[in-house]
């Protein structure tokens, strides 16, 4: 419901003596009266939700004030931040830099190692070889030896059964000479 801007809610007139009007009409001054009564009732209400005009300003510069803080820590926790994301960045740049030493340093490492690695497996590879040819000559003299153990043997056997056919005929030539010198 709203309020009237004048005593009898029509146009504006001289307001004195519209009250003096309502005032000798108590018919329509408890009309007016108990408009007026539900209105402030109905104000009331709507104060009562928003709370008293000194705590609406309290609240209100309250929150100022919290703003104030807040912006104020927001401020300072974004330095904060910026300065500890530069510390990471810093750190984490120095920790790359310091892995990427040891991984050059690993590499060449390894890569000594192998190279040392690769001559080491060319001379064996080459000792191999070497070796190879030493056991095909000694298969080879080892045949060989036995080829002439072989022969060795036919010969000896040759050079016995010589001896002993040559022992025969002396024993046979001197059976002859004994006889014929027993025959003179």
């Amino acid at each position: 419901m709203s309020i009237a801007t004048t005593i009898t809610g029509g146009s504006a007139s001289s307001q004195l003596l519209d009250l003096l009007a309502i005032m000798a009409n108590p018919s329509a001054y408890k009309a007016k009266f108990d408009a007026l009564e539900e209105a402030t009732a109905e104000n009331k209400k709507y104060i009562e939700l928003l709370g008293p005009a000194e705590d609406i300003i309290s609240l209100r510069n309250q929150a100022k004030v919290l703003r104030q803080e807040a912006d104020a820590y927001k401020t300072t926790t974004t330095a904060e931040a910026d300065a500890v994301l530069a510390a990471a960045k810093d750190q984490a740049a120095t920790i790359v830099a310091d892995a990427q030493e040891q991984a050059n340093t690993a590499t060449a490492t390894a890569k000594t190692k192998t190279d040392a690695a690769e001559a080491l497996m060319a001379k064996a590879i080459d000792a191999q070889a070497q070796v190879d040819v030493a056991i095909a000559e000694a298969t080879k003299a080892q045949a060989d030896y036995e080829a002439k153990s072989v022969k060795l043997d036919s010969q000896m056997e040759a050079a016995l059964a010589a001896k002993t056919e040559a022992q025969a005929y002396r024993d046979s030539l001197e059976l002859k000479a004994q006889a014929f010198i027993k025959g003179l």
